[in-house]
C-alpha cells in the first residue's frame, strides 16, 4: 500500500539509497544490510529532507547518504545502545544543519534586501550627478551660444572690410592697399610630427641583414618571427613588454613538438588544442629558449639606440631538465571562464558546465573524462567513484598509472553530475562523439578554446591547466595529505609507489583518496553562475 503513496524518482546511490517524493516533500530512505538489522534495530531508515526542491533534496540526501555508509560500517563492532547513541547524534547532526541552512537563506535573503537598498541609493546619487551635469552643460552651452554670435559678427565686420578694400582695387586710379593689409601674411602653423612605426618584422629583418650570419641563423630567426606574428600580429615594438613576451614564452610552452608538420593551416591555438585532445608531448623548454635568443639582439641595438628602455626578451628562466611546464588556473581567470555565457554552438552549455566541473574537482584528463562511461560509476567500499581503465573498445587511459578510481566530491554532487546519466546511453557525456580519426574531446576541445579566446584569456591557459590547478591547490591546502594520495588521485607516476597501479580496490586506499578530494576547494564567488 506504502508503494502506491510514493512515488519512485530521481536519484540512487548504490543498490540500497533511494530518494523518495512523499506527497510534497522528499524523504531519504536506505535499506539497513542484512547482517547489521539486529544491532541497529531496523530494517530500513528513513529521514524527512524538510524540502520540495529536487536540487536542494539531493544535496540534502547525499550527506544523508554519507553518514548512512559510516553507521553501517560502525555498526558490527557497536553495541545497540551504540548504534542508537551514533544515530541520535546523526539525526542531531543533520538537524543542526538544515538550521544552519535556514539562517543562511535568512542572511542571503536579508543581503539581497541591503544590496538592492544600495542599488537605490547608488541609481538615486547618478540621477542627481546627470542633473547637475545637465545644468551645468546648460550654462556652457548658453556661454558658448554668445560666444559664437560675437564670433560671427565679428567675422561680419572681415567680410565687409574685405569687399571694401576689394571695391578699391578695383578701381581705375587704385590707391595703396592699407598697409595693415600689406603686411598681413597667411598663418603657418607647424605640422605634427608622426612618429614612424617600427613593426617587428622590419627591425629583425634589418638587424639580420646587417649581420654576418648564416642562411640558417636567418632561417630559424625568421621561423622565430612568424610563431610571434602568429600569435599577436605584426606588432610595434616599442609596444612589446615583458607581459607580451611572457605570453609568447607560455605559448610555445603549450605548443606541440610536431607543431607546423602534418597538419598546415592550423592557427596557433588549434595547434595547442592538439595537445589536449591527441595527448601529444610539448615543445622542451630549451626549444623555447632558443627561440628567445634569436630575437633578442635585436632588442640590444634597439636598448643602444634608445628606442627601447630595456629588452623583455633577456632574464627568463628556463628549466631544461622540466619536459613539460603547465600553467594553472588563476581564480580571477577561473571566475572570468564560468561566469561568462557560452555562446558555442557546436557543444551545448550544459555539457561545457559538467566537464568543467569535472575537471575543477577531480583532476582528470579531458580523454578520461570524455571517454568515462556509465558503467564506469560505481560504488567502492561505500564511495561512490570514478573508475578509470582500458575499454573493450581499443581506448585506455594514457599510462599504467592512469588507471585508478577516482571517489565523487561531494560540490559534484550537489551540482547534479548523476543527471547526466542518460538512460540508453553509453557515456555520461553523451553529446560527445567521436571517430576512427577524431577522438571523442576533439570538439569540445576546440570550441572550449575558441570560447576561452573570446575571452581574452592567455593562450596557455587550457583544460588541461585544471589538472594543475587541482594539484597545486592540494599540496598548498594541508600539510599531512601525502604526495602518493595526490599522484594516485590524478594518475601520475610516482617512483615512492610500490603497491602497483591497481592499489585503488582496497578500501583503505579508497578512503584516503576521498579525503583528498573532499579537500578540492575553490572560492564560492567563483561558481555564482
Amino acid at each position: 500500500m506504502r508503494e502506491r503513496v510514493f512515488s519512485k524518482t530521481l536519484l540512487h546511490f548504490g543498490e540500497a539509497g533511494l530518494l523518495r517524493l512523499v506527497k510534497s516533500h522528499y524523504h531519504f530512505r536506505r535499506v539497513v544490510p542484512v547482517a547489521i538489522r539486529g544491532v541497529v534495530g531496523k530494517r530500513e531508515l528513513w529521514f524527512s529532507l524538510h524540502t520540495a526542491e529536487r536540487f536542494t533534496a539531493k544535496g540534502r540526501a547525499s550527506y544523508l547518504y554519507g553518514q548512512t555508509s559510516i553507521l553501517f560500517k560502525r555498526a558490527p563492532f557497536m553495541t545497540p545502545a551504540e548504534v542508537a547513541q551514533l544515530l541520535k547524534e546523526q539525526a542531531e547532526a543533520y538537524e543542526a544543519i538544515l538550521l544552519a541552512e535556514r539562517k543562511e537563506a535568512e542572511l542571503a535573503r536579508a543581503e539581497h534586501l541591503l544590496q538592492r537598498l544600495q542599488d537605490h541609493t547608488r541609481s538615486k546619487n547618478q540621477i542627481d550627478r546627470m542633473v547637475s551635469a545637465y545644468e551645468e552643460l546648460s550654462k556652457i552651452l548658453d556661454l558658448h551660444a554668445i560666444r559664437v554670435s560675437l564670433r560671427e559678427n565679428m567675422l561680419q565686420e572681415r567680410i565687409d572690410d574685405l569687399k571694401s578694400i576689394i571695391s578699391e582695387i578695383a578701381r581705375p586710379t587704385a590707391q595703396p592697399l592699407p598697409s595693415a593689409l600689406a603686411e598681413e601674411k597667411p598663418e603657418t602653423r607647424p605640422k605634427g610630427v608622426r612618429k614612424a612605426k617600427l613593426p617587428i618584422s622590419t627591425v629583425v629583418t634589418k638587424h639580420l641583414e646587417g649581420k654576418k650570419v648564416s642562411s640558417h641563423t636567418i632561417k630559424n630567426a625568421k621561423k622565430t618571427l612568424q610563431l610571434f606574428i602568429s600569435c599577436f600580429g605584426d606588432m610595434d615594438v616599442r609596444d612589446i613588454n615583458g607581459s607580451t613576451v611572457g605570453d609568447f614564452r607560455d605559448a610555445l610552452l603549450s605548443l606541440p613538438t610536431v607543431h607546423g608538420r602534418g597538419r598546415k593551416g592550423l592557427s596557433i591555438q588549434e595547434e595547442i588544442d592538439r595537445v589536449l585532445s591527441e595527448e601529444l608531448e610539448t615543445i622542451a623548454p630549451k626549444t623555447v629558449k632558443n627561440h628567445f635568443s634569436r630575437i633578442s639582439p635585436a632588442w640590444a641595438d634597439l636598448v643602444r639606440r634608445e628606442v627601447v628602455s630595456r629588452n623583455p626578451w633577456q632574464g627568463w628562466d628556463f628549466d631544461t631538465t622540466q619536459k613539460v611546464i603547465r600553467r594553472a588556473w588563476t581564480e580571477q581567470e577561473l571566475t572570468t571562464l564560468i561566469t561568462t555565457r557560452w555562446e558555442r554552438t557546436a557543444i551545448s552549455e550544459r555539457t561545457f558546465r559538467g566537464m568543467v566541473m569535472m575537471a575543477l574537482y577531480t583532476g582528470m584528463r579531458l580523454g578520461e573524462i570524455a571517454n568515462l562511461r556509465n558503467e564506469d560509476i560505481i560504488e567502492k567500499d561505500g564511495i561512490l567513484c570514478f573508475v578509470i581503465g582500458p575499454h573493450d573498445d581499443g581506448w585506455k587511459p594514457k599510462t599504467q598509472a592512469g588507471i585508478r578510481a577516482v571517489p565523487v566530491h561531494s560540490e559534484l554532487m550537489r551540482f547534479g553530475i548523476m543527471d547526466y546519466m542518460q538512460k540508453g546511453e553509453k557515456y555520461l557525456f553523451s553529446e560527445l562523439k567521436g571517430s576512427d580519426v577524431r577522438s571523442r574531446g576533439q570538439t569540445f576541445a576546440n570550441e572550449f578554446s575558441k570560447h576561452k579566446t573570446s575571452l581574452g584569456l592567455p593562450l596557455a591557459v587550457t583544460f588541461h591547466g585544471f589538472r594543475h590547478t587541482v594539484s597545486t591547490r592540494l599540496r598548498n591546502v594541508r600539510a599531512d595529505i601525502r604526495e602518493v594520495w595526490i599522484d594516485t588521485l590524478l594518475g601520475h607516476e610516482a617512483s615512492h609507489k610500490s603497491m602497483g597501479t591497481l592499489n585503488y580496490l582496497s578500501g583503505i586506499d579508497i578512503e584516503n583518496l576521498h579525503a583528498v578530494v573532499e579537500n578540492i576547494r575553490y572560492p564560492t564567488e567563483i561558481f555564482t553562475i
